[in-house]
């Protein structure tokens, strides 16, 4: 079963976290640097802040802008939007029509209109939790989630052919983990409601709740790998999850046999810079006065997260040059460049462990190291996610995600539903999908051992 689904990332972290995207797969109300800041078709209307996740970013409106003199809308359409919401109020036979479920269901109507699944509205209580999500804090089930399309699974799991939740990962001590469940669990009901065609958003909003009350979901999971669906063994359950506060350091460092390092990114947030450098420092002292002999930066299972977060990350390991481009709507193709106070010169080999599930900032960090010689790349192909969104506020205290650029690597690769293919590919066995420590986490020793007996460190400064 292929759990690629449309253009990959708004890889979701269930609960307050609504976007890890952010992706990628948020966007936290910040000011960034300048350089990462452009007026909206060069106009002074709104001032944008960008990511380069579908985690997106920020957009303070300017309400008092000024007009252009010559500026002519054309309020033919919006007129006639306003004659259905007046023939709905008029006509409808529930004269219980809410204003604001209308209003929020043409928002999302426009927005789907565009063919885009990052394009998207967050009403305010979804906004606040997504803000919230990017401080690395949230309540939850604690799991990441994204949507399959067209979905195969058992008898039960009609109608066949429907989009479907699935896990990307549960978090460590979270309740979905302590409950068992696996990366690749589809969700079939939450509370009891069908999840056919459900959207990301959907989904969130029927798991998430206050800390301590519970949550039921109907879970289908792949007992095998065979190709024929008829082949295929499901096991469908029931699980009764209680949401809890899930505090999340995206980074884990744990020393391996013979002094090999094996730091694990999970997502991209405001904490990421901070602990990766920490995490660095440990590497660059070694282990109990032993230098360390190599470095495994994995990152599967990783949705992506905040732009800054990316560059910043990709930045302690290359000192100059671009980290990634972004291509504008008009063509422009800009670089956001290595910030050089970061640089780490970490003398040791690395190798960077990817799969499927690593979307967005964790594609943007991993097409640097490997267009730079920086590392060698070892796992599974990437998800594919190259698309830039802002977030731009509203009065009503929600927001808009609107994709507004693509990203390309160093080497000016567009990877958009194409990934990264590894330098090494390694299919996951299932202790990778258990607890990390299977054949892909091997090979990556494998190659770091290699390199340390031939020599080569590519970890170097430019």
């Amino acid at each position: 079963m292929n759990f690629k689904s449309r253009a990959a990332n708004a890889v979701f972290v269930l609960g307050a976290m609504g976007t890890a995207f952010g992706a990628g797969y948020g966007a936290h109300a910040e000011r960034f640097p300048a350089q990462w800041r452009w007026p909206l078709d060069g106009s002074p209307i709104a001032q944008l802040t960008r990511t380069a996740d579908g985690n997106v970013m920020v957009a303070a409106a300017a309400a008092d802008a000024k007009v252009p003199r010559n500026f002519k809308p054309d309020l033919r359409p919006y007129e006639t939007l306003d004659e259905v919401r007046r023939a709905i109020k008029d006509n409808f036979v529930s004269t219980k029509v809410d204003d604001v479920q209308i209003t929020n269901g043409a928002i999302r109507g426009m927005l789907r209109s565009l063919g885009d699944r990052f394009t998207r509205y967050l009403p305010p209580e979804d906004y606040s939790e997504f803000l919230s999500s990017n401080k690395g804090e949230f309540i939850g089930i604690g799991a990441r989630i994204d949507v399959q399309d067209d979905y195969a699974g058992s008898a039960l799991a009609k109608p066949f052919g429907a989009s479907r939740p699935y896990i990307v990962e549960p978090l460590p001590g979270g309740p979905a983990q302590k409950a068992g469940l696996k990366r690749g669990d589809v969700i079939l009901a939450v509370n009891g409601k069908s999840t056919a065609d459900m959207s990301e958003d959907a989904t969130i909003s029927f798991i998430r709740g206050n800390r301590g009350t519970p949550v039921s979901l109907k879970i289908e999971r792949k007992l095998n790998n065979a190709k024929v669906l008829r082949d295929i063994k499901f096991n469908t359950f029931d699980v009764q999850l209680t949401r809890d506060t899930i505090e999340l350091n995206p980074v884990t460092l744990t020393w391996l046999p013979g002094n090999i390092a094996w730091m694990k990114l999970d997502e991209f947030n405001e904490k990421t810079d901070v602990e990766i450098g920490k995490a660095l420092k440990q590497v660059k002292a070694g282990q109990d006065g032993t230098p360390a002999k190599g470095l495994i930066f994995d990152m599967r299972g990783n949705p992506g997260g905040l732009l800054t977060a990316a560059v910043s990350v990709g930045s302690r390991f290359i000192n100059k040059g671009p980290i990634v481009f972004q291509r504008e709507r008009t063509g422009e193709v800009r670089p956001l460049n290595a910030e050089t106070d970061k640089f780490m010169n970490l003398k040791v080999p690395v190798a960077v462990l990817v799969d499927g599930y690593s979307a967005s900032a964790a594609e943007i960090v991993t097409g640097a190291l490997k267009d730079d010689s920086m590392a060698t790349v070892v796992g599974a192909q990437t998800f594919g996610k190259a698309s830039v969104q802002v977030l731009v506020d509203l009065k009503n205290g929600g927001a808009v995600v609107i994709t507004t650029a693509k990203y390309l690597t160093p080497s000016k690769q567009d990877i958009s539903d194409k990934g990264i293919m590894p330098d090494v590919v390694v299919a996951a066995s299932p202790e990778d999908a258990v607890s990390g420590r299977g054949a892909q986490l091997q090979k990556a020793v494998d190659v770091l051992k290699s390199k340390t007996q031939t020599g080569a460190l590519t970890a170097k400064a430019n």
